[in-house]
């Protein structure tokens, strides 16, 4: 082989060569770039907060631990997540039970089917709040004030429910019996009570200061999806 055919393999051989560290280099770098990638969005994936079904449901409602305290357990619900005031429901039962009345005559709750609104009302005014009765009320009223209280009738028993709002053609409950749920409008509006004399009531706490606070259990559109 003459000088000019070495000469040119050689250069040849060199320029593969660069080639290949070329390739390398650019295989080096979106290997780089691909675990940065992916990296981020592991870390975007681990900052998403997944929630399981059970959480779903406990999430901002307080479930009742004895028959005849939904009342108590709606309103801790809203004091403690809608007002930011931390507020047991065993508290709020153990002190509308000391009342005078339900001493004398403790029968009174089981006849009632638990507490009254205008119970609950004391509970909140004497903690600081106002608790606000509404009467004559119609479901396109309900997210002005949402949430709020609403006593419900289910398979013949009075209960209170807080509504948290709605969405399509279904509302979202914070339900003391059972956690959050979503039912039909249309079979709410048939369990919501109408009264002979109010109508469809609703109760409402609000602050004394007048103060009108956002939604705190405003729901969001993953609720309606999961929450059946």
């Amino acid at each position: 082989m003459n000088v000019l055919a070495i000469i040119k393999s050689e250069t040849q051989s060199l320029g593969m060569c660069r080639m290949k560290i070329c390739t390398l280099s650019h295989l080096a770098l979106l290997s780089v770039v691909l675990c940065t990638f992916f990296l981020s969005a592991a870390q975007a994936n681990e900052s998403r907060i997944v929630k399981s079904l059970l959480e779903m449901r406990r999430d901002r409602v307080v479930v009742q631990k004895w028959d005849l305290s939904c009342g108590a357990a709606a309103l801790s619900t809203l004091l403690t997540y809608q007002l930011q005031d931390p507020t047991p429901e065993k508290e709020i039962a153990a002190t509308l039970i000391k009342r005078k009345e339900y001493i004398e005559h403790p029968e009174l709750i089981q006849i009632k089917e638990g507490f009254s609104l205008l119970d609950l009302k004391r509970f909140a005014d004497q903690r600081g709040y106002e608790g606000i009765g509404l009467g004559k009320m119609e479901f396109a009223d309900l997210a002005q004030y949402a949430p709020l209280m609403i006593p419900i009738k289910v398979n013949d028993y009075n209960h209170f429910v807080v509504f948290r709002g709605s969405m399509g053609n279904r509302v979202l409950l914070a339900d003391p019996a059972w956690g959050n749920r979503t039912i039909l409008t249309k079979k709410f509006l048939e369990a919501w009570i109408d009264y002979p004399t109010f109508g469809k009531v609703g109760f409402v706490i609000a602050q004394k200061n007048g103060v009108k606070l956002p939604n705190h259990l405003a729901p969001v559109p993953e609720d309606f999806v999961f929450l059946r």
